[in-house]
């Protein structure tokens, strides 16, 4: 009887440890990468297409909605669960910014 329950317990944890923490930690990235969206990242969408971040809106009683540049005249609209993966991040103008002002400091 004791080796039965041992048994189970060794299979849920094998379970737990495979299949479903990394899932857990997958799932994780994606919503932090999501929240983090700027403008000028390059996204891939679950449909397979490549967009840059045009912009990011956050409607009050809705999700957040991405504007996805796809070419030079054409950007939609896309629901965050649309996104797939960020596959790079835009220029970060803050950064520069910064770096401009600590070479006038010196």
């Amino acid at each position: 009887m004791t080796e039965v329950i041992l048994i189970t317990l060794l299979v849920v944890a094998l379970f737990y440890l495979f299949f479903i923490r990394p899932t857990r930690s997958e799932e994780r990235r994606r919503q932090r990468d999501l929240n983090e969206l700027r403008v000028g990242d390059t996204v891939l969408t679950r449909g397979g297409l490549i967009a840059e971040v045009e912009g990011v809106e956050t409607p009050e009683d809705g999700p957040m909605v991405v504007l996805l540049r796809l070419s030079e005249n054409v950007v939609v609209r896309a629901r965050t669960g649309a996104v797939e993966e960020r596959i790079s991040s835009g220029p970060v103008e803050d950064y520069e910014d910064e770096a401009e002002d600590e070479e006038t400091e010196d």
